[in-house]
């Protein structure tokens, strides 16, 4: 399942040793997002998702957000949203890739504005 992982720059510093994200409650396609618009072709329902990572990155703090990609075997079940009823603790080697908002943003913006970078890119945004 591809899940979406709500961070902030600077964490991504502390993500190469350990070999880990911070431990996160992801987004991810359910099949409570599929229902609300079941004529959606998977490449929007996962854009939803992706923002719903990015809105609540804003609950992490200040500056710019970040959005780690992952595929990973087993979610936890699934909430009422995007939103997957646990915290999951992914291994960076299942990341696909890392979306970064351009410029700081508040909730409801930046959708259009992420920089899509592959997680062989994590050692140059870790540098800031």
């Amino acid at each position: 399942m591809r899940v979406y992982v709500p961070m902030l720059l600077p964490e991504l510093a502390d993500v190469a040793t350990p070999g880990r994200l911070p431990e996160r409650t992801p987004f991810a396609v359910t099949d409570a997002v599929r229902a609300l618009d079941p004529t959606a072709d998977e490449e929007d329902l996962e854009f939803e998702a992706m923002c719903q990572a990015l809105d609540a990155a804003r609950d992490l703090g200040a500056g710019r957000r970040v959005v780690a990609a992952a595929d990973v075997p087993d979610a936890p079940g699934t909430g009422d949203d995007g939103r997957l009823d646990a915290a999951v603790v992914v291994a960076v080697a299942d990341v696909v890739s890392f979306h970064v908002e351009e410029d700081a943003g508040g909730v409801g913006s930046g959708y259009d504005d992420l920089l899509w970078y592959d997680v062989t890119e994590l050692p140059d945004l870790a540098e800031g």
